[in-house]
Parts: structure tokens; C-alpha cells; sequence
């Protein structure tokens, strides 16, 4: 039992010494990845926070492209012109948002008319 005991001792301690070996071999290797994981995370939050003011990144894209062309005048005429081309399914677009906004039941209460209950309650 003694010898039992002494040989699990002895391994124990090979043990421990090779976790503190594979932990110093782990702290070098974190240390190569700090910077290039840095760099992912800062690349995380900027795509978190387009995501959070995605009007933002359409702003820009809108002033990228009014500079790039023909400026503000250039912008207008390709808007008009898209608007003359696709102004049916524009307008039926804008016409069903609405309509979803403003459904009935919001009608109602923007009203002012009380709400219809049910007589019949059933116990």
C-alpha cells in the first residue's frame, strides 16, 4: 500500500511539473496572438457598431457617391431617373409600409374610440 502510494506521489509530481511547463509554453504563444487578436476585436466592434447605425454607413456611401460622379446635380438627375423607371413598385412599396404602420387597431386608439369588448364572457 506504502509503495502504492509513493508511486502515485511520484507521478503527482511529473505531472504538475508538466502543467507548469505547458502553461509557460501557453503564455508564449498568447503573447504572438495578442496583437492579431486585438486587431480582430477592434474589427468586431466597428462591425457591431455599423450594424447598431447602419444610417450611418448609408450616409457615407451617399456622400462617396455624390462626390465621386457628377456631385449633388449628378445624384439627382440618376435619382430622378430611377424614380421615372421603377416608380410603380416605389410608390407600392412606400404605400404598404404605411398601411402596416397604421393598421386598424391603431387607428382606433389614435381616435379616441373606446375599444370593443366581448359581452359574452364565459366563466
Amino acid at each position: 500500500m506504502k509503495k502504492r502510494l509513493a508511486d502515485l506521489a511520484q507521478r503527482r509530481r511529473v505531472l504538475v511539473e508538466k502543467i507548469a511547463t505547458q502553461r509557460g509554453d501557453v503564455a508564449a504563444i498568447s503573447r504572438h496572438l495578442k496583437k492579431p487578436l486585438a486587431m480582430a476585436d477592434a474589427g468586431l466592434k466597428a462591425m457591431r457598431y455599423v450594424h447598431a447605425h447602419p444610417a450611418w454607413l448609408a450616409g457615407g456611401v451617399a456622400v462617396l457617391m455624390t462626390f465621386r460622379r457628377r456631385g449633388i446635380v449628378g445624384l439627382v438627375h440618376t435619382g430622378s431617373r430611377l424614380l421615372r423607371l421603377y416608380a410603380i413598385p416605389i410608390v407600392f412599396s412606400l404605400k404598404s409600409l404605411y398601411s402596416g404602420a397604421r393598421a386598424p387597431s391603431t387607428e382606433k386608439l389614435l381616435l379616441g374610440q373606446p375599444q370593443e369588448h366581448n359581452a359574452k364572457v364565459d366563466h
